[in-house]
């Protein structure tokens, strides 16, 4: 995120691990983490599900042991852009200030199935956030929680806010915003509670929001630029 917004970074906040992560392009600003043996518990759980991969993140680092030249450590790197790390045992390293483990797997939901109905992690937050990941978090932890915190730490309004959001760990910053914003191949539930549905993706739905809404914030300064 920080090499994506590179040229803004030093002007912006950012929320990150599905909301468990808020803080400034040089300081942190709330996290929420998870208890070391739960970790290890999960850890142990999810390598019994087959064809699965997983990765265990740091609010600065993610963790892997799945091999270096693995296909999954590639997609992270060179898709993703994530900053991992290969280790050859995740549970070998300090599972101190864990912000979330997240699950890769065909059939996401069918093969997490027994993981997300366990008892054991009734208390966590298990949430589908795109076509084959899950992301495990603390249950006070997800992006809507972390956009009203930073509203209140900047002392903005909720009307003063826009959310663009396209999966099921996006829905709870739906009832945080005062517009709520998806797109056209957004998953169902996301499109049925949003307020604006736009062009999908690769039609640059999103971009086109966003012009949209900067350039009406510059007529707005000219506007009244001229009046004075």
């Amino acid at each position: 995120m920080l090499d994506l917004f590179g040229p803004v970074a030093d002007d912006i906040y950012f929320i990150s691990g599905n909301g468990t992560v808020i803080r400034t392009k040089d300081r942190m600003l709330h996290s929420w983490t998870l208890d070391k043996d739960l970790v290890l518990l999960l850890i142990e759980e999810i390598r019994k599900i087959d064809g699965a991969v997983f990765i265990v993140e740091k609010p600065d680092t993610c963790y892997l042991d799945c091999g270096e030249d693995s296909d999954f450590m590639h997609m992270l790197r060179e898709s993703y852009h994530y900053d991992v790390c290969s280790v050859e045992d995740v549970t070998k390293i300090p599972l101190d200030n864990i912000v979330k483990v997240s699950i890769y797997c065909d059939q996401i939901e069918s093969a997490t199935k027994d993981l997300r109905e366990d008892p054991r992690f009734g208390h966590l937050s298990m949430l589908i956030s795109g076509a084959k990941w899950l992301d495990i978090t603390a249950r006070e932890a997800g992006k809507g929680e972390a956009y009203a915190l930073l509203q209140e730490y900047l002392d903005i309004g909720i009307e003063e806010t826009v959310y663009f959001g396209d999966n099921m760990n996006d829905l709870s910053a739906f009832h945080e915003t005062g517009v709520s914003m998806t797109v056209a191949n957004a998953r169902k539930e996301l499109k049925q509670a949003a307020d604006i549905i736009e062009r999908s993706y690769s039609q640059m739905g999103v971009l086109r929001e966003l012009r949209n809404i900067l350039g009406h914030r510059r007529d707005y300064i000219e506007a009244n630029e001229e009046d004075d």
